[in-house]
């Protein structure tokens, strides 16, 4: 009677150890599930705050620098297209068109894939008085082509300012 009460008390533990270790299976993937969204969560806000130092470093000192006129503004764009139209293969794309708040210029760029440093540079390219958005960017055999869209804010004579977001980027 002891030896069977023994076998029967073995096997109901064998059985529950068995459940238990399915349940913890399962509750360490519902683990590793919540880990790594919170990780994925962490990488966001990580980038979120360097985007704001970003911001804050970049942007906002070149919101002083806007120019007083629509003229200037046109200039700055002509500026820019002539300082590195040489180096990058620039051909205007689209020519200058505004908005009530910018003035925007489209430019085709084309890179030799060779030369490491001018691509390196290109890159790292900024427009300082402006935003410079790369809209494609198309790599072939040799050549690195795409198009860029130059922003160059003005003062806007109306004085309502509504909220923007980047599809109300002109294309």
């Amino acid at each position: 009677m002891i030896k069977i009460s023994f076998i029967v008390i073995n096997v109901v533990l064998a059985i529950f150890l068995y459940f238990l270790n399915t349940w913890y299976e399962q509750q360490d993937i519902k683990i590793q599930k919540i880990n790594k969204k919170y990780v994925s969560d962490t990488r966001k806000l990580k980038e979120i705050k360097k985007i704001d130092n970003w911001l804050n470093e970049n942007v906002k000192h070149n919101l002083i620098k806007i120019p007083k006129s629509t003229e200037n503004a046109d200039i700055n764009l002509i500026h820019f297209f002539d300082t590195h139209a040489k180096e990058y293969s620039f051909q205007v794309e689209k020519f200058i068109y505004k908005d009530e708040m910018a003035h925007f210029l489209n430019i085709k760029y084309s890179i030799s894939r060779d030369n490491y440093n001018n691509l390196f540079k290109f890159m790292k390219q900024e427009y300082k008085n402006g935003y410079l958005f790369i809209k494609s960017f198309n790599i072939e055999k040799t050549i690195l082509n795409g198009e860029l869209i130059v922003v160059q804010p003005y003062p806007s004579k109306n004085k309502k300012i509504k909220k923007r977001s980047l599809e109300d980027v002109p294309q």
